[in-house]
C-alpha cells in the first residue's frame, strides 16, 4: 500500500499561518529514509492496526472519573500502517510546554499491550477531510492514547504460523533489543528444568507477530502464545482511550499550581493537560526506544534523524516560535542534550549548566529550578519585531513514576560520609518501610519516600536533627519543585490568570501572539477558540518562518 498521504522530502511553502503549515508539512513528512523508505514494504516498524474518525470532528465520550481506560468513540479501521509524524498535542498558545525526544511506539511492546494498541490514520472518505481530522486529534489529545479491545483484535489473528503452548507454563520476559521484525519469546513449561526459546520469524512488510500472554502470566496447553495480526480495513470498532504515564506526569504539577491559584483568589481555576499544557517532541516520528539499535543500527543513522527533524525541518522549534510558551519543561537529560546541541547558542544560563552533570537530570533540575535559565531570541524582520524569552526547566524522564518520588540523593562519597557522621539517621533511611533505597553501582544513591511524606520528613527533623540539614540539601520533590517554579513565575507576572466573562470560567492566560489553529479557512472546530486568538492581528505570512531561519542560523 502506498503512503497515505504521499510522503514529501522537504516542506512545501504555503500561504497559511505557521501553525497551519505545520499540519500540512509534519503529517506527510518523509525526510528520513529510515522511517519512510521509498518502498513502504521496507518500513522497519509495523504495520500496526489503525482507526479513522467517521466525521471530521467525531462524537466523543467524556472520560469517567478515575484513571482507567474508557471507550472514547467508535471508529472504522483502515489498512494497517506505520503512524504519521506528530505535531504538538494541545492548545497552540498554551503557556506551559513540555518537550521529550519522540513519540513512543507502544504497539512494539510484547504482550497484550502490543497486541491491542492502535493509531490514528485519517482518510477523506464520505465527504470528510483527513487534514481536519488530524488537526482536531492533536488539538484535543491530552493524557490518553488509543487501543482496541483485545478480543476484537484476536478475531484477526492469522490462522497460519500460530504459536501454541505445548503444555502449561509461564511466559517469561520478552526482550526485544533491536528493531528487527524477528524475535524470540521464552517460556517456562511446567516441569521443565530450563526455559524454552521460541523463534518468531517476522519479515518486513508482512503482518507482524504479536505476543498474547504477558510476562509472568500462566498459560494452558494449547493456548495461542503468539500469532501474526492483520486487522482489515472497514471494520467498526470501539476505540478505547488509555491514560499514559508519560502524559500524566505533569498532572500533579498542575494540581499543586491550581491550588496556589485558588489561594490567590482564582476560585474557578481548572488547569488541564491539552489546554494549559502543550506536549511536543523533538523528533516527530515514533520509535520504541531511542538509540542506534532502534534507529538504523549506527550512530550515524541516529544523527541523520536528529539532523533532519530537529535542525533541518526544525518542527519543534517552529512550534515553539509560534506558541511562545512562558515555560518549557525539557523531559529527561537526553532531551536536554539534543536541545542544547541544536539551540545552545540561544540559551542563557548563569551559572552555565554543566556539560556532564554529576547526577544527570537531577543536577540539571536543581540548577534550572534555582536559577533562571532561558531560551532567548529577538529580531526585526521587514520592520516587524519578534522576541522569545522562555524559561527552561530540565526534569527527570516522565515515563518512570519512581523518578518523581520525593527522595534524598547522595553521591557515593557523600553517602559514605553521611553513614559515618549520622549512623542512626542512615539506619532509618535504609530500613524504614516508608523508604525505598536504590543504589546503582557507582552512581548516586536514592532514598525515596514512598508514603507519608510529611510524617517522614517531620520524624527525621525531630529524631535526627543534626542530619536534617545535610539531608534536605540533597532532597528532591520533583512535582513540587516544578510547581514552585510556576508559582514563582506567576508572582513575577510571567504567568497570569484571565478572569472569565459572561458567565464563562477564567483561564491561565495564553502566551503572546495570534493563533488561527482552531478557526481558519480550512476548518473550524466546534469549540472555536475560547481565548479570542483569531481576532488578534495576524503575523505577515512567512514572517515566523523567517524568524525560525534566523534562529537556526544565529551565530553562537
Amino acid at each position: 500500500m502506498p503512503y497515505d498521504p504521499p510522503r514529501q522530502k522537504k516542506p512545501n511553502p504555503s500561504t497559511d499561518p505557521l501553525e497551519i503549515q505545520l499540519v500540512y508539512n509534519v503529517r506527510p513528512c518523509g525526510t528520513c529514509d529510515f522511517f519512510w523508505p521509498d518502498d513502504p514494504t521496507q518500513q522497519p516498524y509495523g504495520p500496526y492496526p489503525v482507526y479513522d474518525f467517521d466525521a471530521n470532528t467525531p462524537k466523543e465520550n467524556l472520560p469517567p472519573g478515575g484513571n482507567g481506560p474508557f471507550v472514547w468513540l467508535q471508529g472504522t479501521t483502515r489498512t494497517p500502517t506505520f503512524p504519521d509524524a506528530e505535531v504538538m498535542d494541545g492548545c497552540r498558545k498554551a503557556p506551559i510546554m513540555t518537550i521529550g525526544i519522540n513519540p513512543n511506539l507502544t504497539a512494539f511492546a510484547s504482550g497484550t499491550t502490543g497486541a491491542s494498541w492502535c493509531y490514528p490514520s485519517f482518510s477523506s472518505d464520505s465527504d470528510t477531510d483527513s487534514w481536519t481530522k488530524y488537526a482536531y486529534y492533536y488539538r484535543y489529545r491530552s493524557v490518553y492514547q488509543e487501543h482496541f479491545d483485545l478480543e476484537f483484535t484476536k478475531k484477526y489473528l492469522l490462522a497460519a504460523d500460530r504459536i501454541k503452548a505445548e503444555k502449561p507454563g509461564t511466559m517469561l520476559y520478552v526482550a526485544r533489543t533491536t528493531d528487527a521484525p524477528s524475535f524470540d519469546i521464552r517460556v517456562q513449561y511446567d516441569g521443565d528444568p530450563n526455559p524454552t526459546a521460541i523463534h518468531l520469524a517476522g519479515n518486513l512488510g508482512e503482518p507482524r507477530y504479536v505476543v498474547l500472554v504477558n510476562a509472568g502470566d500462566k498459560f494452558s496447553a494449547g493456548d495461542v502464545l503468539a500469532a501474526r495480526l492483520a486487522v482489515p480495513s472497514g471494520q467498526k470498532a470501539d476505540v478505547w482511550d488509555q491514560p499514559i504515564g508519560y502524559y500524566q506526569q505533569i498532572v500533579p504539577v498542575l494540581d499543586i499550581f491550581q491550588d496556589y491559584l485558588k489561594k490567590k483568589g482564582h476560585a474557578d481555576a481548572h488547569l488541564q493537560v491539552g489546554e494549559d499544557v502543550g506536549q511536543l517532541d523533538m523528533v516527530a516520528c515514533a520509535s520504541p526506544h531511542w538509540g542506534p539499535d532502534w534507529l538504523g543500527g549506527t550512530n550515524s543513522s541516529v544523527n541523520t534523524v536528529i539532523s533532519n527533524c530537529v535542525q533541518k525541518n526544525a518542527w519543534a522549534m517552529k512550534q515553539m516560535i509560534q506558541t511562545r510558551p512562558a515555560i518549557l519543561f525539557l523531559v529527561g537529560q537526553a532531551s536536554w542534550d539534543m536541545f542544547q546541541d541544536a539551540y545552545g547558542h540561544l540559551i542563557k544560563a548563569n551559572p552555565p549548566l554543566p556539560k556532564i552533570p554529576d547526577d544527570g537530570p537531577y543536577t540539571l533540575m536543581r540548577q534550572t529550578v534555582q536559577n533562571d535559565c532561558r531560551l532567548e531570541f529577538k529580531t526585526k524582520i521587514d520592520g516587524k519585531k519578534y522576541s522569545l524569552s522562555t524559561r527552561l526547566v530540565i526534569t527527570p524522564h516522565f515515563s518512570y513514576d519512581e523518578n518523581f518520588l520525593p527522595q534524598f540523593r547522595l553521591s557515593p562519597d557523600a553517602l559514605n560520609a553521611f553513614m559515618t557522621a549520622y549512623p542512626e539517621a542512615s539506619t532509618f533511611l535504609h530500613t524504614d518501610k516508608r523508604m525505598q533505597y536504590e543504589k546503582p553501582q557507582g552512581s548516586f544513591a536514592g532514598f525515596a519516600i514512598i508514603e507519608d511524606k510529611e510524617a517522614v520528613l517531620a520524624e527525621i527533623k525531630k529524631k535526627f536533627a543534626p542530619a536534617y540539614k545535610p539531608l534536605m540539601a540533597a532532597y528532591y520533590d520533583p512535582h513540587q519543585m516544578m510547581a514552585d517554579v510556576l508559582s514563582a513565575m506567576f508572582k513575577k507576572g510571567e504567568l497570569s490568570y484571565t478572569k472569565g466573562k459572561h458567565g464563562q470560567p477564567g483561564f491561565l492566560s495564553r502566551s503572546d501572539g495570534p493563533c488561527t489553529f482552531c478557526v481558519n479557512d480550512h476548518w473550524t472546530f466546534p469549540k472555536g477558540c475560547p481565548y479570542d486568538k483569531p481576532a488578534e492581528k495576524q503575523y505577515p505570512i512567512g514572517f515566523l518562518e523567517k524568524v525560525a531561519e534566523q534562529m537556526m542560523n544565529a551565530a553562537p
